[in-house]
């Protein structure tokens, strides 16, 4: 495996359109006995992570697509249905790899392409980091709305029987 990267073997699945635009991410991550499975839409991707719950790093090429903005929505459902899968997203729009929690609605991380196997190799020590992070921050925010709807009925009873 990597040189520092001392957590669960990668089994990755990346979202790609593009058969040979990362065929150097490939290649880094099956030299360090990373599993890799590429599929090329999201529908595929979302019966891939639900028939296999082994896949431990989402990998997503935000460039085989439009725009960021056309997978805003996909991005977003994937982020909430499979929020214990840490997400990396990849493109070649990105001015410099980013581990912190910045784009955490899409990812919880972002890499520049080409990926360098140093970025790889911290990418997959902090996503899982970021991604507890994420989940943290998504059970604050049910425990709120639980709080907050809990408080509309107790006030509702109230007034009721006034």
């Amino acid at each position: 495996m990597f040189s520092v990267y001392d957590g669960p073997d990668a089994r990755c699945i990346l979202l790609s359109k593009r058969p040979t635009a990362l065929v150097g991410l490939r290649d880094v991550l099956e030299h360090n006995e990373a599993q890799l499975v590429q599929v090329s839409d999201y529908p595929t991707l979302e019966r891939a992570l639900a028939a296999d719950p082994d896949i431990n790093v989402v990998m997503i090429d935000l460039d085989s697509y439009d725009s960021v903005i056309v997978q805003v929505e996909a991005l977003s459902h994937l982020r909430f249905v499979h929020r214990d899968r840490p997400t990396i997203l990849l493109s070649e729009d990105f001015e410099t790899d980013e581990f912190g929690m910045h784009r955490r609605m899409l990812g919880d991380v972002s890499l520049r392409v080409p990926v360098l196997h140093a970025s790889l190799e911290i990418a997959l020590l902090q996503a899982p980091v970021n991604n507890l992070e994420w989940r943290r921050h998504l059970e604050e925010m049910s425990s709120e709305s639980v709080r907050v709807v809990n408080r509309a009925r107790h006030e509702a009873i109230m007034h009721s029987g006034a």
